[in-house]
């Protein structure tokens, strides 16, 4: 009876259970969902996607005037470099109607160049004349009369033949470094002209020996003949140098005199005619010149009647350039005053002399230098600068 009754029960409250979740369950059907959580929820988030998007947007922002900056300094970049490409085509435009003017040049002065080359190197030959040895022997020549053998000395030699080496070393020395500034050919191993005493530096090898001095003359000892014999295939390699850079090939460089003597010839050689020597000076000494010559009119008067101031001057000379025009006939017309006072007595003379001197002592050389209106020109070696316009 009671396992009946508490069977009932259950089932009661199961059944009670069951109709209590209906009646919920329906009263949530018709309870309407409240979207306020939802709301917040997607407030939030759009919170979220919206700062993105302006941090984005003043990062793309940034990005454009970055851009844009860099977009208009290349406009004006490209606008420059067409200024520029434009003047450098009007430049050469204008080079290439210069251009042939200036190769004419380049060549007339390549050709001038070569012809005072030649003239000078024929100089060098007047000056310094090789010529064969009166032994005979073959490639035996000597210069300047001193007779120079090729680079087989013999130490056993006595000491006049000594003497005349060291002297003919020291032609070749002195012809040696003249050539080099006049070919415009640097010498690897310099060269100190002396005389006699001349010498050849070596800075280039590797040596043992601290001193790179080395002699072109004897002084005695095996160490002495060794260094003179070095200093000897120096000069040898010198002149090679020359020979080369003048397009010459060397056969022996012990042939010292003979390869000088080619080289001359070949640097003096042409067909056309040697260029005159360029008179060299200064014209603003010129007036200092003229008040000293002036000023010794009197020693000048006592010679012949028919000579001149210019009579011991050179031709071609600084002095012949001064003395010209009117510089000349002023010049003959004092020593015409001088020579009209010679003719008086010796106390007038005497006292004319020392009027002359006492003028000269009140009067003291002025040269034009500061003349505003002075066009002065520097003319030395052949150069020709007009100093004047740079004043």
């Amino acid at each position: 009876m009671k396992l009946s009754n508490l069977n009932n029960s259950i089932e009661d409250a199961l059944a009670t259970r069951d109709a209590l979740t209906a009646q919920i369950n329906s009263l949530l059907e018709r309870i309407p969902d409240d979207p306020v959580p939802q709301a917040q929820e997607s407030a939030r988030v759009s919170s979220t996607y919206l700062a993105s998007q302006k941090r984005a947007v003043r990062l793309a922002q940034t990005r454009r005037d970055d851009l844009q900056t860099s977009i208009q300094a290349r406009r004006d970049a490209m606008k420059e470099g067409q200024s520029a490409q434009a003047r450098a085509a009007d430049h050469v435009e204008h080079a290439q109607s210069k251009l042939p003017a200036s190769q004419e040049m380049i060549s007339v002065t390549r050709e001038s160049i070569h012809g005072q080359r030649r003239r000078i190197c024929e100089d060098l030959a007047h000056i310094f004349p090789i010529t064969p040895s009166p032994s005979g022997a073959p490639l035996s020549f000597s210069i300047c009369g001193i007779a120079l053998p090729n680079s087989d000395y013999d130490p056993t030699s006595s000491s006049s033949t000594e003497d005349t080496l060291s002297a003919g070393l020291g032609y070749v020395a002195q012809l040696t470094h003249a050539l080099q500034f006049y070919l415009c050919v640097p010498l690897p191993y310099p060269v100190t002209a002396f005389g006699s005493r001349s010498s050849i530096r070596d800075d280039i090898s590797l040596l043992p020996d601290a001193q790179r001095d080395f002699p072109l003359f004897l002084r005695g000892g095996a160490t002495a003949q060794y260094r003179f014999d070095y200093g000897w295939f120096l000069l040898n390699k010198d002149i090679e140098a020359l020979c080369v850079s003048a397009g010459l090939k060397i056969v022996d460089i012990r042939h010292t005199l003979p390869n000088l003597k080619y080289l001359l010839y070949v640097c003096s050689a042409g067909s056309d005619e040697v260029p005159e020597r360029k008179r060299g000076g200064i014209r603003g000494l010129w007036a200092g010149r003229m008040r000293g010559r002036l000023g010794m009119g009197s020693s000048v008067a006592s010679t012949d009647d028919g000579a001149s101031s210019t009579g011991g001057s050179r031709r071609g000379s600084m002095d012949s350039e001064i003395i010209s025009g009117k510089q000349r006939e002023t010049l003959n017309r004092a020593l015409g005053r001088e020579e009209g006072r010679g003719s008086g007595d010796q106390s007038r003379q005497s006292s004319v002399g020392a009027a002359g001197r006492q003028q000269q002592q009140r009067s003291p050389v002025r040269l034009p230098f500061d003349e505003g209106a002075a066009k002065l020109t520097l003319r030395t070696k052949g150069l020709r600068e007009n100093v004047g316009a740079h004043a």
